[in-house]
């Protein structure tokens, strides 16, 4: 598998912590009882939960556009050296960025969000080079 496929598996697989890590919070205080019902109401959650949440809707807005971009490089096979370290960059940046936002690190969370939007274009400027 080459890097950038590696890549976008990880970034795929990196939607499940980000998908559940609110549930688990609401589960934990609503209880089982919140957890087998059909869920009309939501119990509330701590802070680090609703800034999970909030990473994990960033996540999916994201996602598809660096997918396809990957996808691109790997069916015309434009692959690189600057590509596949921006590729890399990338999965460290967004999973850096889910990270901070959960923690509540402002700075850094808008830090790794730059940083991965300028490797994206970075390789799109590859692709178009």
């Amino acid at each position: 598998m080459t890097t950038v496929l590696i890549c976008a598996l990880i970034l795929s697989l990196w939607s499940l912590p980000l998908n559940y890590m609110p549930t688990i919070a609401r589960f934990a205080v609503g209880g089982v009882e919140w957890g087998l019902s059909n869920r009309e109401t939501m119990p509330d959650i701590p802070p680090w939960a609703e800034r999970a949440e909030r990473a994990r809707k960033n996540h999916f807005e994201n996602l598809p556009m660096i997918l396809v971009v990957l996808l691109i490089v790997q069916i015309t096979e434009q692959a690189n050296p600057i590509i596949n370290g921006a590729a890399v960059g990338i999965v460290a940046l967004r999973i850096l960025h889910g990270f901070a936002y959960v923690l509540g690190v402002p700075l850094l969370r808008s830090l790794a969000f730059v940083g991965s939007l300028l490797s994206l274009f970075v390789i799109l400027w590859q692709l178009f080079n």
